[in-house]
């Protein structure tokens, strides 16, 4: 019980984190974004933007927060903002290991059926600027 209060508390306080990430715009603070994203790289999932691959591995640790269903809209806008901010800055590698740990997360379907939100919305768009921008890599 005490194991998933403490989980339950850590994904809060990820929530958090992860929206300040999303809320920064793209180009006006991009340097900034990569501060923050790759803090919560490492307080969460104990690795930094140069290894990103690491979360394309099974890791039940990792995973639960990564793959967490609180936690999906949040991780998926995170990534894709990842992915521009890579784009931006010329750096193939990390966005095309961003993308595959954005298809990662999406993959998994939690069989819960939600109307759509401003939030899937804000996704659907970000989507289409994604896959436009990933097909010149």
């Amino acid at each position: 019980m005490i194991k998933q209060d403490f989980i339950s508390k850590y994904i809060q306080e990820l929530n958090k984190t992860l929206a300040r990430i999303i809320s920064l715009e793209i180009g006006n603070s991009d340097d900034g974004f990569l501060i923050m994203f790759n803090q919560m790289l490492q307080s969460y999932y104990k690795i930094d933007d140069n290894n990103l691959s690491t979360l394309l591995e099974v890791n039940e640790e990792r995973d639960q927060f990564l793959l967490s269903d609180e936690l999906k809209k949040k991780n998926i806008l995170t990534f894709m903002k990842a992915i521009r901010v890579y784009i931006n800055q010329n750096n193939s590698e990390k966005a095309l290991t961003s993308y595959e740990v954005l298809k990662r997360i999406e993959s998994l379907n939690s069989g819960i059926f939600q109307f759509p939100t401003e939030e899937d919305n804000l996704i659907a768009q970000e989507r289409k600027v994604i896959e436009e921008k990933i097909r010149f890599i």
